[in-house]
């Protein structure tokens, strides 16, 4: 075992504790997990060099505790910040409710939206955007971030064909167009499935400390358009308008019904195109199989967006968007990965 996590565990809880250390799977991130116990109690241990990022961690926890109690707690912090403890919220995640037992998912879905935008709205009065990690807000040059990674990783991988220099010039004119969406509060930013995990019924939100101030219809789309997941279109349309709904009860009355939409789809193509960069730089360039197998979902998505009013503005993005939504290309792309 480490050094420092035996000096950690000897000097916050014992020695048993020290012996029941179990690793845990990692996740995309550099971050080491382990469960151990202390006291008849579960907890896991999370071990990272980022120190800064532990620290928005640790500090989005105090802050939105305040606020809701769907988030683990943290019991212990290493003076240094490389090592924390918190609560223990199991194995069951969303992800493993909707492949598994549909109804009971949507149950859970429905109160992480209640509490998603109650975290957004009221999470972000007095929420110090400073101690954010990398960006404290979801802004033009996020966006141009996450538009050219999905050029580099996915399109230029692929080897699809299109205008370089219209497409660059529909990612400068998406991105200011994201970037003046209205309500804007705090956003996860990564807030799926797998990111939600479910004890007694009730769900818990973890990984959220690359949040940040943004249109708070990111973190729906996120949820309700995650590919794999793949929910039928009456639920998204259900979940958008519970999402709405809530929006409006919790103190953002009357809300522009258009307006809203708009910046819906403008959060929509984002993130779908944000997520097949990551499929690209994940599964086609570092070959990881769970990505790999995730490009297809991912694709599948797309058709749902080609034909969408705010897709118009962006000629030639729309043009990449109905080439890669074709059925053919999968095929295409698969023989490619494969040989």
């Amino acid at each position: 075992m480490d050094t420092e996590l035996q000096i950690f565990l000897a000097d916050h809880y014992n020695s048993e504790a020290a012996d029941s250390l179990i690793p845990l799977a990692q996740s995309g991130s550099s971050r080491k997990y382990y469960r151990f116990e202390f006291q008849d109690n579960s907890l896991i241990l999370t071990q990272s060099d980022n120190i800064e990022e532990n620290k928005t961690f640790v500090y989005f926890t105090s802050h939105f505790s305040k606020i809701t109690d769907h988030l683990p707690k943290i019991d212990q912090v290493s003076d240094d910040f490389s090592i924390y403890t918190q609560t223990d919220l199991g194995n069951l995640s969303l992800m493993n409710l909707i492949e598994n037992d549909r109804e009971k998912s949507k149950e859970i879905l429905i109160k992480s939206i209640r509490q998603l935008v109650r975290l957004q709205v009221c999470g972000d009065k007095g929420l110090d955007y400073s101690k954010c990690f990398s960006y404290p807000e979801f802004n033009y040059l996020l966006v141009l971030r996450d538009l050219f990674s999905f050029k580099n990783y996915f399109l230029n991988l692929t080897e699809i064909e299109f205008n370089h220099g219209k497409l660059l010039q529909d990612f400068e004119k998406f991105a200011y167009d994201f970037e003046k969406i209205p309500n804007r509060f705090f956003v996860f930013r990564d807030f799926q499935s797998r990111n939600i995990m479910v004890q007694n019924d009730q769900p818990y939100f973890i990984d959220y400390q690359g949040g940040l101030k943004g249109p708070v219809q990111y973190d729906l789309v996120s949820l309700i358009w995650q590919a794999k997941a793949n929910l039928s279109n009456e639920w998204k349309q259900e979940f958008y308008d519970l999402y709405l709904n809530e929006l409006n009860q919790i103190g953002q009355n009357n809300v522009d019904k258009s307006e809203f939409q708009k910046g819906y789809q403008l959060c929509l193509i984002e993130r779908l195109i944000q997520v097949l960069g990551t499929y690209g730089f994940r599964g086609i360039y570092e070959r990881k199989p769970h990505f790999l197998k995730s490009i297809e979902f991912g694709l599948k998505n797309l058709n749902e967006i080609k034909n969408l009013d705010q897709i118009n503005q962006y000629s030639e993005l729309k043009s990449v968007i109905g080439k890669l939504a074709e059925p053919e290309f999968f095929i295409e792309l698969k023989q490619k990965i494969n040989g």
